[in-house]
């Protein structure tokens, strides 16, 4: 427990200042990470492929661990060493031994030999697990014993944490408003804060690292908006920044942390837009309002009284209608297959990629086209990047078009052909057929 609460508190501090240096933040602290960060795997038919970034303080090699569970410090034991790695490569292929779900860090070497044992969810550790679709039936690339227990030496001394002060911040609050959700907070004017977010309640340093670090930021009038998936419970903790580098870990229920859940209300509509009049019309389309009693060059215009009734044609263009009819091909188009863009290949950042991937693993791929259509709408209620909102809207085409409902798959699909050309062009074209035999 002793060994979790350092690498939690470790962790705690890593993520800090990597999530700082992303926002530009002015880091004067030199900060010793021994650990890579943006792992990637991907699935090449029965192959996983791992890829990361080296760390700058390790001149050493890596190695690889594979497990059933999420790695940490007290299931390392248990989890098998599958190869180290030198420093450079930056790379590992892999084959399963079977189709079963697994999850892969990749862990520093001290000048001992023994791991540095820092796990952080999509730095250097998977967040879920990766399957092949079939077993694997060759041997791992630079693979040495798969089953190998590890025998990992205590992480490197580390300053020993001070007894945690009184916590930094006082009297959170936190409500939605919107599409937002807005913490209140006591802190010292323009002190340095780190807000973080959790589908769970928050409660000590080890909550932390299942938690999503929203912002480090400077205080400014005692609130910040976080705009999150909405109909998700969430718990809110911030802590001084300052207190966070110095290992001092303070999360008092009630105070600094919440103490109950608060969420965005999932809407099929968008929320804080502003409304588009009724009268309006896209450009190029002129709207014009005709009322009662106008008129063109002084003469009434006439009313409304209904369609007009249909009158006969000469025999010649019934003959000439019928022979057109005749010569024009029936045409049965067929439906584009069930596709996945690339970005599922590898694994969300977390934020509105990571609730976009939950759709798309839980919904598209189980085919559940109703259920996809009803969280895709609720997904783009609220505002996203124009690359996220594509994404998004190719799979509610794909849902709407396996629904039946091919006109408004037309639109959706027409939405994300900025991003995805050619992903778009055949369901566009299998659309418009079946639209045109209606």
């Amino acid at each position: 427990m002793k060994s979790r609460q350092k690498s939690a508190i470790f962790a705690v501090i890593v993520a800090l200042i990597l999530s700082a240096a992303t926002a530009h933040s002015q880091v004067t602290d030199t900060v010793f990470a021994p650990f890579p960060s943006k792992l990637r795997a991907a699935v090449k038919d029965n192959l996983i492929i791992l890829t990361w970034t080296d760390s700058s303080d390790i001149k050493g090699s890596y190695v690889v661990f594979r497990s059933d569970l999420p790695l940490d410090a007290e299931n390392l034991l248990t989890a098998a060493r599958l190869g180290d790695i030198p420093t450079g490569a930056q790379t590992y292929t892999y084959a399963p031994p079977d189709s079963k779900p697994y999850f892969y860090s990749v862990l520093a070497l001290a000048n001992d030999g023994s791991p540095y044992q820092v796990f952080i969810p999509a730095r250097n550790t998977t967040s879920i697990g990766i399957s092949v679709g079939k077993a694997a039936s060759g041997s791992p690339t630079h693979a040495l014993a798969a089953t190998t227990p590890v025998n990992p030496a205590p992480l490197p001394v580390q300053a020993t944490p001070q007894t945690p002060s009184q916590p930094f911040v006082s009297a959170i609050v936190a409500k939605a408003k919107g599409d937002a959700i807005v913490i209140s907070y006591k802190a010292s004017p323009k002190s340095r804060l780190v807000l973080y977010r959790g589908i769970s309640s928050l409660n000590g340093a080890a909550d932390l690292l299942d938690a999503t670090l929203v912002a480090a930021f400077t205080d400014r009038d005692g609130s910040f908006a976080d705009y999150p998936v909405p109909g998700v419970d969430y718990y809110y903790a911030l802590l001084g920044e300052e207190d966070l580098k110095a290992g001092r870990i303070s999360i008092v229920t009630g105070v600094n942390t919440l103490t109950l859940p608060v969420q965005v209300r999932a809407a099929a509509f968008s929320i804080g837009l502003a409304e588009t009049a009724p009268a309006s019309r896209t450009p190029p389309l002129p709207y014009f309002l005709m009322e009662d009693g106008a008129s063109a060059i002084g003469v009434p215009l006439p009313q409304d009284e209904g369609p007009l009734p249909a009158r006969p044609v000469s025999p010649e263009t019934e003959k000439a209608i019928a022979s057109i009819l005749v010569k024009s091909p029936t045409i049965k188009p067929d439906m584009p297959a069930t596709s996945l863009l690339p970005e599922e290949l590898s694994i969300p950042s977390g934020g509105e990629d990571y609730a976009l991937s939950q759709i798309v693993s839980d919904r598209i791929a189980a085919k559940d086209w109703v259920s996809a259509a009803d969280q895709l709408r609720k997904y783009l209620s609220l505002n996203r990047g124009p690359k996220a909102s594509a994404r998004a809207r190719f799979y509610l085409g794909e849902a709407l078009a396996f629904a039946g409902s091919g006109r408004e798959a037309f639109f959706e699909f027409l939405s994300a052909g900025e991003f995805y050309p050619s992903e778009t062009k055949p369901w566009i074209e299998y659309v418009l057929s079946t639209l045109r035999n209606i």
